[in-house]
């Protein structure tokens, strides 16, 4: 593939061609590895990555920080060597295509921006209203319009998994609002919104592992007579 300030790549964030938008201001050149760094950063789920590229034709000057300031091309010949996502990103471990509600899938995509663009407060408030939009189904259910933390409790689902959408409501309401505190075991209070924006979609991801990925390996696996008859 050849430089482009737009190009289409497979995000290692969110699992999904997207287009890619050149996020930096000059190309620079390593010196360690002969190759022009340059970040792009996703249109789907605003993820950054690292992009490495051969090029000719290029004249720049030296950097005391390793890297060679771009001065100007010959040619703009470069092609992609590899890519991968920035440090400091967030990579979900869930294929987002087996989230098959997909409010809940925008609203955990949207979260996963927040993150990667640093906007911590807004990553905690996304992720807790991906878990309102789940208990949605459960409230049509019931008819009942109890808050969210009765809304999570009256699932079926296990004991740890309440507690680990409870986790993610208690972020939520800690991003939501500047009196709502977080303890540790010692009751000493801990403020890290990096650390609990982080957490929440870590969370997320063990839940949608468990509600979504796993009956979606059921729903492909084959079926026995009794099952085709149901």
């Amino acid at each position: 593939m050849n430089y482009s300030s737009t190009i289409s790549l497979n995000c290692p964030h969110c699992q999904s061609m997207c287009q890619f938008t050149c996020a930096s201001q000059n190309h620079i050149k390593c010196k360690n590895d002969n190759l022009y760094h340059i970040f792009y950063q996703c249109s789907n789920c605003a993820g950054k990555i690292i992009s490495r590229w051969h090029g000719n034709g290029y004249t720049g000057r030296m950097e005391s920080n390793g890297y060679i300031g771009s001065m100007g091309f010959k040619s703009n010949t470069m092609t992609l060597s590899n890519y991968y996502p920035n440090i400091d990103s967030y990579k979900p471990k869930i294929d987002l295509d087996v989230i098959t509600n997909i409010e809940v899938k925008k609203d955990f995509i949207e979260a996963i921006s927040c993150y990667n663009n640093d906007l911590y407060n807004s990553c905690m408030i996304m992720a807790r209203r991906a878990i309102q939009q789940e208990m949605l189904i459960e409230i049509e259910k019931s008819k009942e319009k109890d808050n969210l933390y009765k809304q999570i409790e009256s699932t079926g689902i296990s004991a740890n998994l309440k507690k680990l959408l409870q986790k993610v409501k208690n972020f939520g309401n800690y991003g939501a609002h500047p009196d709502f505190c977080l303890f540790d075991d010692e009751e000493n209070k801990i403020e890290d919104d990096k650390k609990f924006a982080e957490l929440s979609l870590r969370f997320l991801d063990k839940y949608f592992a468990d509600q979504y990925e796993t009956s979606a390996l059921i729903d492909s696996a084959p079926k026995s007579k009794h099952e085709l008859s149901k």
